[in-house]
């Protein structure tokens, strides 16, 4: 049993019982939603359209309210979360420039990376597709990352990711027919999604987004390139970086 099957596995009573996980909107020094270092998929990517229609098939039954993370725009995989919540964070931010030259110095020492996304699982607290690594930069990235960070790398210093993955669905209040969840997730624990190479990083902060499909969207604050810093486009500062493509 790998890790995601141990993460579903643990989920199911608590779901099943209204025990899971339930976010919320972030608040100032919380411990959810900080400034994160992120690869997030380009909208106009296939994969990215199908992580969409996932998350509303998967909103659709969890009921309302729930963060919908996968959509179009937001769909990322973490790197690793860097601090607590914070509302205000400058571009001239002390911390933030810490962050970033400490990304392009690790980013700058791998070539770009691909995973395959294939299939979903329930976590404890949302609906998740899973990401496997087809070459291993993107270990290598997290551990130049972590060297070049130093002190900077304390809130995950000592919890090293070891799984990828795309979040769909935050949990965030009553899931309705909680069975009917777990069935549609298990139906689909090894669809094949497609495969995902990641040129460009993003330091990013989140910013609650209510609606008919609320969720927290990634605002960017630094773009990196991943590999020699040439033949890059500029982040839009409205339409944020070049994202990740599709192989």
């Amino acid at each position: 049993m790998n890790k995601f099957d141990q993460l579903f596995a643990a989920a199911q009573p608590l779901i099943t019982t209204g025990h899971h996980g339930v976010d919320t909107p972030p608040v100032e020094n919380g411990d959810r939603w900080p400034v994160s270092t992120v690869f997030r998929l380009d909208p106009a990517d296939p994969v990215a359209e199908r992580l969409d229609d996932l998350t509303r098939e998967a909103a659709a039954i969890a009921g309302p309210g729930h963060f919908q993370t996968g959509q179009l725009g937001s769909a990322h995989l973490t790197v690793r979360a860097l601090e607590r919540y914070r509302e205000l964070v400058p571009p001239d931010d002390p911390a933030l420039l810490r962050y970033t030259e400490a990304l392009r110095t690790a980013a700058a020492q791998i070539p770009p990376t691909t995973f395959a996304l294939t299939g979903l699982i329930l976590t404890r607290g949302t609906v998740m597709v899973c990401a496997h690594p087809l070459d291993d930069h993107a270990d290598h990235l997290q551990k130049l990352y972590a060297a070049t960070l130093g002190p900077d790398g304390w809130l995950e210093g000592n919890e090293p990711r070891d799984i990828w993955y795309v979040n769909l669905i935050h949990f965030a209040g009553p899931l309705p027919t909680p069975t009917t969840l777990i069935d549609w997730v298990t139906t689909r624990r090894n669809l094949p999604i497609g495969e995902l190479t990641v040129d460009t990083t993003e330091l990013v902060r989140f910013r609650h987004t209510p609606g008919l499909r609320p969720y927290l969207r990634p605002e960017t604050l630094t773009t990196v390139p991943i590999g020699p810093a040439v033949n890059h486009r500029p982040a839009n500062p409205r339409t944020g970086p070049p994202p990740a493509r599709r192989r």
